[in-house]
């Protein structure tokens, strides 16, 4: 066979997407394997979904001749909100097609490389987003960097946290109020280094980065009318939370749109866990089904097993994930941890209450023909995978949340 972007994208199309759909689906996180993805309710660019909350009307005691109970239905909310765009893309040189013209299997494990690069980094950044805050901040500044003082030197940067941060990432120094650039000099730097938990290395910017910048992935933010816009799903911090708004939706008028939060403050307990499962299975009707949490929490609980002198069993998940069994009601509840929830907590989930709202599936860019196509003014040729979709919950409030919990 020979060597062009006709078979190249063939490639592409037959051999490499069903795969790469499996791996961002299935494998980029225990949660996201689990949910239901769906587009039955996203009606063009939207997202349309009903948030049903109260309690049914007609229900009551009368005597033998009383009037009866009047009927009401529950209340419905319509939220409406528009669906994220997510991509994954790599690119290869025309040159080093060409190099690889004489020689077909190099040029296979070239290609190869470049798609499971793009696959595996795409999953961490699906994970992230799953869990987060939907505000787009990977981190914050503790104290301002260091101004340049010549060229082609580095600047390091103290940060609170550089758990979503890694080594070549393309990253934003913003306002956390506005969402504006601190200086047009700190779009798209580069992470040279993680130096530690609280420090990483950036190329020089030239100009000094004010400590009240947050970090963002580059382009994920942006300011529109002095105010931070947020191109990120919106994660499962964003929902289990209170105060704000969520999904266009003031929560201070509508607190029923409020997740239940509570600080522990502490070592982990089977009690506490089962105080937030009972409190949503009174307050709301949710039944927990799904306990995630940070790793360190899941060391604790897990010393916490051993101390009892408990045998956890395991339980099986979708997308050949494993986790841990909590035996608190009626069903074995899986304990996953996910290395992208933070410090100290643990969420509580009811998973029927929750979908991928999606346009369609993960697909290649590909509307002239082409997977492989040439990028303008360049002599390279890209491909673009997207998905158009968000998270969706439709009872916040039969989702906890515990925070402050002790780590081992």
């Amino acid at each position: 066979m020979s060597l062009n972007m006709a078979n190249i994208s063939e490639v592409l199309k037959l051999f490499y997407l069903k795969e790469l759909r499996y791996q961002l689906n299935d494998k980029a996180s225990a949660l996201l394997a689990q949910l239901e993805k769906s587009s039955e309710s996203v009606v063009g660019r939207e997202i349309r979904m009903a948030l049903r909350y109260g309690r049914v009307g007609g229900i009551g005691n009368r005597p033998d001749d009383g009037v009866l109970p009047t009927p009401r239905a529950r209340q419905t909310r319509q939220a409406a909100f528009e669906t994220k765009n997510i991509f994954a893309r790599f690119r290869l040189t025309d040159k080093t097609i060409e190099a690889s013209k004489s020689d077909l299997g190099a040029f296979a494990n070239m290609l190869d490389q470049e798609v499971k690069d793009c696959e595996a980094d795409a999953r961490l950044d699906l994970s992230r987003q799953a869990v987060g805050s939907g505000d787009g901040v990977l981190c914050a500044l503790t104290a301002a960097a260091a101004a340049a003082q010549a060229p082609a030197t580095t600047q390091a940067v103290g940060v609170t946290t550089t758990m979503y941060l890694a080594e070549g990432m393309l990253v934003d120094f913003r306002s956390a109020a506005t969402g504006a650039l601190t200086n047009a000099d700190h779009a798209a730097c580069e992470i040279l280094s993680v130096d530690s938990d609280t420090q990483f290395t950036i190329a020089d910017t030239a100009v000094e980065i004010p400590n009240a910048a947050i970090v963002c992935v580059a382009g994920n933010v942006t300011s529109v009318g002095g105010a931070p816009v947020v191109y990120e799903l919106t994660g499962v911090q964003t929902v289990v939370n209170t105060g704000g708004t969520l999904y266009g939706i003031n929560r201070a008028t509508s607190p029923w749109l409020n997740g239940w939060v509570t600080t522990v403050n502490g070592e982990i307990s089977e009690t506490a866990i089962q105080r937030e499962i009972d409190r949503v299975e009174t307050k709301s009707g949710s039944e927990t089904n799904f306990l995630l949490c940070s790793k360190g929490v899941m060391r604790a609980y897990q010393n916490l097993q051993t101390a009892m002198k408990q045998h956890v069993n395991n339980l099986d998940l979708k997308g050949g994930w494993s986790a841990l069994s909590y035996s608190g009601g009626g069903q074995p509840i899986a304990l996953v941890s996910d290395k992208y929830v933070p410090a100290g907590m643990m969420y509580g989930l009811d998973l029927n209450d929750w979908k991928m709202y999606q346009m369609a599936d993960w697909g290649w860019m590909d509307r002239d023909g082409a997977v492989l196509a040439r990028v303008a003014d360049r002599p390279s040729y890209e491909a673009t995978l997207v998905k158009y979709a968000d998270l969706g919950c439709q009872r916040p409030r039969g989702q906890w949340r515990m925070i402050g919990i002790t780590e081992h």
